[in-house]
């Protein structure tokens, strides 16, 4: 395995949420949670750094609304929860004592809703790692797009390029972190700062995240 540069180039601003490791990114374009074929991985922990935006001040606000059509589907029955008189007691398996009828007005807080996101202004995405650097290419190499609101255009991806690195993915040239590392973990030193965080998939599991010394920017 060599230590290797990711970059990704891009024509539109880009949303991200959390970290985007590039095992992350791997897993979800492979569909599988286990990569490391393609990764180096010791204890469950990827050689595979954050992904990294070579700039970072430029970010514009991108906002959209989602819409449950309450009035027209039962589907805002899974968002709205009945009111009940009685805590406890429409949670309860066949319960229906006490609870309160849902008028319209109540259906329709559950239809549209306006979801805001930060959109990062970034000429290229870059990840750093130790694996099979040919392989990793050919898994991203048709990847149109990346990040959150690929239908809207976001993260729209001009051309991948992969070249040799002197990074492994987890420490970077100054002793930071450059991935989530658990601190017990860690063997780098410096003065830095923990924080609660996902360092190991799947990165939505609560029973993942711990202390963790995280990148400062990514």
């Amino acid at each position: 395995m060599e230590k290797f540069t990711l970059r990704a180039t891009l024509r539109s601003p880009i949303i991200r949420r959390g970290f985007v490791t590039l095992d992350a990114l791997l897993m979800a374009l492979l569909e599988r949670g286990d990569v490391s074929d393609l990764i180096r991985c010791e204890n469950e922990l990827y050689f595979a750094s954050a992904g990294f935006a070579s700039a970072q001040g430029l970010k514009q606000q991108a906002s959209f609304v989602a819409s449950l059509r309450p009035e027209h589907t039962t589907e805002w029955l899974e968002v709205i929860k009945p009111n009940t008189s009685t805590p406890g007691i429409a949670s309860q398996p066949g319960s229906k004592l006490n609870d309160v009828k849902i008028g319209l007005s109540r259906q329709r807080e559950g239809g549209n809703v306006l979801n805001g996101y930060e959109a990062i202004v970034t000429p290229t995405i870059e990840w750093y790692g130790t694996g099979h650097p040919q392989a990793i290419l050919g898994v991203v190499s048709e990847t149109p797009f990346i990040g959150k609101k690929r239908t809207a255009g976001y993260g729209e991806v001009v051309e991948w390029a992969i070249e040799p690195g002197d990074l492994d993915g987890i420490c970077g040239h100054f002793g930071e972190p450059l991935r989530p590392i658990p601190t017990e973990r860690w063997s780098h030193g410096g003065d830095w700062i923990p924080v609660e965080a996902a360092w190991k998939a799947p990165y939505w599991d609560v029973r993942n995240r711990t202390k963790c010394y995280v990148p400062e920017a990514a």
